[in-house]
């Protein structure tokens, strides 16, 4: 997941620096790349749904400290559903339930990354650090 991820960290940006986060959710449904999206797009819930029913609720409108607190709850949730003594078989409802929550953390964190992380905006913010540095090395770097 990381590898998608990271190739998406500048495509899904405003020129504001704001990160997309539905449009990284519907690349990751598109692509289908773990387990847990296949396991949720074989249950019938597309990128579109999921981001309106799962992510949007937890990013728009909410400021900074607040998407951090839902971050940090669906952390703990996750958490406690791996504590869940299971039998053998789960049942089909508790594992799109993991999915569901393991993908949210990770789409919710990386977007949370991208849109307040110092290193980020350091590197393609408004400083735009790497396009400076390529041009005073010469294109060297």
């Amino acid at each position: 997941m990381d590898d998608v991820l990271e190739e998406t960290s500048e495509i899904f940006r405003t020129a504001s620096g704001e990160f997309q986060l539905r449009g990284l959710c519907l690349d990751v449904f598109g692509s289908a790349l773990t387990t847990d999206i296949r396991g949720l797009k074989h249950a019938g819930v597309d990128g579109e749904v999921f981001y309106h029913r799962e992510l949007a609720p937890n990013w728009e409108g909410l400021s900074q400290e607040e998407r951090a607190q839902k971050i940090d709850q669906f952390i703990e949730l996750s958490h406690m559903l791996g504590q869940e003594e299971t039998d053998e078989n789960p049942s089909d409802q508790f594992l799109q339930l993991v999915a569901t929550v393991h993908v949210k953390v990770l789409l919710l964190a990386w977007a949370y990354d991208r849109t307040y992380s110092y290193m980020d905006r350091l590197f393609n913010g408004p400083l735009q650090y790497r396009a400076h540095r390529y041009r005073i090395a010469g294109g060297r770097v």
